[in-house]
C-alpha cells in the first residue's frame, strides 16, 4: 500500500460514442451485378437517389446488396423504410455500418 501512495489511479478508457450517420437499409440482395444495378436504376427513377449496390462475398459466393443510405439515425432509416414499403420493398432491414 505504501508504494502506491500519492499515485493517481489509472484512467478508465473513455466510452465509445454511439454510432451516428452509419445506418443503411438493405432492401434486397442479388446474385448478379446486372440485376442489382437494374433495381438501383428503378429506385433512382422513383426518386430514391441515395440507393447503391455493395458487393459482398458470403460463403464463398458473390452477392450484390441493394442498399439505401446512409442515414444519420435509426429513426431516419425507419422513415425511409416506410417510404420504400410504398414502392413494394417490404423485406428490407436496417443495418449499422
Amino acid at each position: 500500500m505504501a508504494l502506491l501512495e500519492g499515485r493517481a489511479a489509472p484512467a478508465a478508457p473513455a466510452p465509445k460514442p454511439a454510432a451516428k450517420g452509419n445506418f443503411v437499409l438493405q432492401i434486397a440482395a442479388y446474385t448478379t451485378s446486372e440485376d442489382a444495378q437494374s433495381r438501383r436504376s428503378k429506385l433512382h427513377q422513383a426518386g430514391v437517389t441515395n440507393a447503391f449496390v455493395e458487393q459482398a462475398t458470403i460463403g464463398g459466393k458473390q452477392q450484390y446488396r441493394l442498399r439505401v443510405g446512409p442515414f444519420p439515425s435509426r429513426e431516419a432509416a425507419q422513415a425511409a423504410q416506410a417510404r420504400l414499403r410504398t414502392l413494394g420493398y417490404d423485406n428490407g432491414f436496417i443495418a449499422a455500418q
